[in-house]
């Protein structure tokens, strides 16, 4: 049985009810968190290695195909920098008036999207 940490939506990680860090016992839990916490953090989000997918440099240009070009090899650089293998995932993008969506999928089915506009990077649940 592998056991895991719990990360919060902000990227930290998460403590019970009494205080204590909050373990899984699903893998595939712990692969979703992962995935959404690199989509939101910047590329050195953790400073102490780089792990994020940067889209937020994006923010304030005009929405061309090359920019979702860049957000699509952003994401993939970061999924598969040390944590994924490059064919064992998917990342799509999808562009709807100024905002591009991410999604990523494993397996073939969606585990993560996140949406980039002149606001910023929203990951969705």
């Amino acid at each position: 049985m592998t056991v895991d940490y719990k990360w919060q939506s902000q990227g930290g990680i998460l403590l019970d009810g009494s205080g204590d860090i909050a373990f899984t016992s699903k893998p595939m839990e712990s692969v979703v968190d992962m995935v959404r916490t690199r989509l939101k953090a910047a590329v050195d989000g953790w400073k102490l290695y780089p792990i994020g997918a940067g889209m937020t440099s994006t923010l304030g240009q005009a929405l061309t195909a090359e920019q979702e070009v860049a957000l699509r090899k952003c994401v993939q650089s970061a999924l598969s920098r040390d944590f994924l293998p490059v064919g064992a995932f998917t990342v799509q993008t999808m562009a709807l008036g100024e905002t591009v969506t991410v999604f990523v999928y494993l397996n073939s089915q969606l585990i993560a999207s996140a949406s980039v506009n002149s606001d910023g990077v929203q990951v969705n649940s």
